[in-house]
């Protein structure tokens, strides 16, 4: 009995301080600094960017990474995993059961009553192994969710500056169509003196007239696409639908990529966001089938209780892992969710290299396409302009030709604008998938639109 009433005190404080631990994996802490330092945008009170009167693309960009309702989820989700690791990892609570006996005979109330101290009932103390596997578990959740706010960061950056290309070449279609209209008027007005004055057939005006009706029709067409492309922008900034977004005055400049196709690849698969985050969870899938495995270590509860000055009791219980087939079929369903996330990881790197593969397509076949019309087709056009002004000018071409040659030149400009703003967004999507800015690759040497492209 002396020897109970010894260990009474050392069980006591030993169960109260195993419930307030937890077998916290290392790398938490680092995890959680990063959260924070990446959040702050989001915990803090930040001041919004203004945006000026005609703002850049990066200036769109700097005000979504802020508003972005999408990025905060993103960010909150991995806030939200951080804080299941000392769920995951910690001991049970511990339960404080008291009775009091009512009878009839002469005893104290002390001695009638009965105080204890054990785990919770609903819960056994796991071996310390199985919280320290489940807290690594947890860390591993936690990082791929912090790399997938990374991801969705470069994802936010595609979207934000594919619809300023978007509205750049939308931008550059109105003021092609318009000077496209322009010209028909001309050539209806021709048509019309033509036709007064007998030199001219009805049908030449005519036709004049269902040029310029279908050439205004386009300009109005485009004109009802303004108010949807800014409405997308404006979802991503955080900003109402309607909100004033001005029309760039220039195409995108032509950004270099400066690295390798091999190479380009090759950084994409090592800096991947996502395939990254695909790596932390097989790693966290490795951690569940190790814990799996511990399911036959039995798992034990302990209790201690005192009636008034009457009985000291200490009490012990060991959990056996007698659910055998249970057992085995967890272990059996944790080997089964590490091969379905190897597999899904493997999968994401064909795609990524696939994806790169195809972008990289565009982007080169855009080059090529962008250079011949910067060195040859452009060119040309112009020259073919001078010659029918030329030949205008001495009346061996009527003003119909030369304003078809000038249709040409407009229909040129409107196709190398259209691949430059492709190129780009090829662009923008290996930098979304690789989250690295091309700038990063070498040295910034971005050049503007080619001579006739603005």
């Amino acid at each position: 009995m002396n020897a109970l009433r010894r260990l009474s005190v050392p069980l006591s404080i030993a169960l109260i301080a195993l419930a307030g631990c937890a077998m916290r994996p290392a790398g938490e802490d680092a995890e959680r600094r990063s959260a924070a330092e990446a959040g702050r945008p989001f915990t803090d009170t930040i001041v919004l960017p203004i945006l000026p009167e005609n703002p850049k693309p990066e200036e769109y960009l700097r005000f979504a990474f802020i508003r972005n309702a999408d990025l905060h989820a993103r960010y909150w989700e991995w806030r939200s995993a951080i804080e299941r690791i000392p769920q995951d990892s910690s001991f049970p609570n511990v339960a404080l059961p008291f009775s009091v006996m009512f009878d009839n005979q002469h005893m104290s109330l002390w001695d009638r009553t009965t105080l204890g101290l054990s785990n919770d009932p609903m819960s056994d103390i796991p071996f310390p192994t199985k919280l320290s596997t489940a807290g690594r578990e947890a860390l591993e959740e936690a990082r791929a969710a912090g790399l997938r706010f990374e991801a969705a960061k470069f994802l936010l950056q595609d979207k934000v500056l594919s619809a300023c290309d978007d509205l750049a070449l939308l931008a550059e279609s109105l003021r092609i169509q318009q000077e496209n209209a322009d010209l028909l008027r001309l050539m209806v007005r021709l048509a019309a003196t033509r036709t007064q004055t007998g030199a001219g057939a009805q049908e030449e005006l005519l036709k004049a007239q269902t040029a310029l009706d279908l050439a205004v029709n386009g300009l109005e067409n485009l004109k009802s696409q303004v108010a949807p492309a800014a409405a997308k922008l404006n979802a991503l900034l955080g900003r109402p639908a309607d909100a004033p977004v001005p029309l760039p005055a220039v195409l995108p400049a032509i950004r270099p990529l400066p690295v390798p196709d091999a190479d380009l690849i090759r950084l994409g698969s090592e800096r991947s966001p996502e395939l990254q985050a695909l790596a932390r969870e097989v790693r966290g899938r490795e951690e569940a089938l190790a814990l799996a495995k511990q399911a036959y270590i039995p798992d034990f509860g302990l209790s201690f209780s005192i009636t008034g000055s009457i009985a000291q009791t200490l009490g012990g219980m060991l959990v056996l892992p007698t659910r055998l087939q249970a057992i085995r079929a967890g272990i059996e369903e944790a080997r089964a969710n590490l091969q379905a996330a190897a597999a899904a990881r493997t999968q994401y790197e064909r795609d990524l290299a696939a994806g790169f593969v195809l972008n990289l397509y565009l982007l080169r076949n855009d080059d090529r396409q962008i250079k011949l019309f910067q060195e040859t087709i452009l060119p040309r056009a112009r020259q073919m302009i001078e010659l029918a002004q030329n030949s205008y000018s001495t009346g061996s071409l009527p003003f119909s030709d030369l304003v078809e040659a000038e249709r040409e030149l407009l229909n040129a400009r409107l196709v190398a604008a259209q691949l430059l703003v492709e190129r780009d967004k090829a662009l923008l999507s290996i930098e979304s998938w690789s989250a690295v800015d091309a700038e990063a690759m070498g040295p910034r040497a971005a050049s503007p639109a080619p001579e006739g492209m603005k």
